[in-house]
């Protein structure tokens, strides 16, 4: 998991803004409150279970003996509160692990191979493909992103060749002799040069289930 910091762990995970660390802070802050929800309940149940003994017990307590019996024998609420905190926090940090596991290898690194391919479409790298491999999740988002890459890229594709087949002709022969028209093609030309669809794309093929192979490309 990225870190925003490598001074201090415990900084970085509560300021850090990356996928992965907001959604295990959620699960997190989510098994806290399901602590605190199912510990005040069985406070609850603790003392109504406790009232209705009583309550049944009541014509027998005449002495002091019957009394200390019955408070040898059920236990106190600090006890019973303390194992069940104790219990509820073991399973708690097992769910809690697991989900974070889960949400750092399934959701987090396709995300951040996703993000990559963003980025190299933004620096003008229409050849880049995504290969979803045997993650299911996020095959509809890959086709989607894929199909739309590939749509930009034939439609550049076909303007750059119209831009040098322009270029080739006032090679030839002026086509206009307005400054401005000629500016104008040449910032076009420019333009569409940014973007780069002749390379070759096991350069940037992007693994959506490798966070290494996503980290390598670039």
């Amino acid at each position: 998991m990225a870190r925003s910091s490598d001074s201090n762990f415990l900084v970085a995970f509560f300021r850090d803004k990356t996928f992965q660390a907001r959604e295990i802070r959620r699960v997190i802050g989510l098994s806290l409150v399901y602590l605190i929800i199912t510990t005040a309940l069985v406070g609850i149940f603790y003392h109504h279970m406790l009232d209705n003994l009583l309550q049944g017990m009541a014509p027998l307590l005449f002495v002091s003996e019957d009394i200390a019996l019955t408070n040898d024998v059920i236990p106190a609420i600090g006890a019973v509160l303390g194992n069940w905190l104790l219990v509820m926090l073991a399973i708690n940090t097992i769910i809690t692990a697991c989900v974070a596991i889960y949400i750092t290898r399934h959701l987090g690194q396709p995300l951040l191979a996703i993000k990559r391919a963003l980025n190299e479409i933004g620096d003008g790298n229409l050849d880049v493909r995504l290969r979803s491999s045997d993650n299911k999740d996020f095959n509809e988002l890959v086709s989607a992103l894929t199909s739309a890459t590939h749509s930009i890229r034939v439609q550049i594709s076909a303007a750059k060749e119209q831009m040098n087949e322009i270029k080739t002709l006032r090679q030839t022969r002026p086509i206009t002799d307005n400054p401005e028209m000629n500016t104008a093609l040449d910032n076009c030309h420019g333009a569409l040069e940014f973007f780069q669809v002749d390379k070759e794309p096991e350069l940037s093929l992007i693994d959506i289930d490798d966070i290494d192979d996503a980290n390598r490309v670039a």
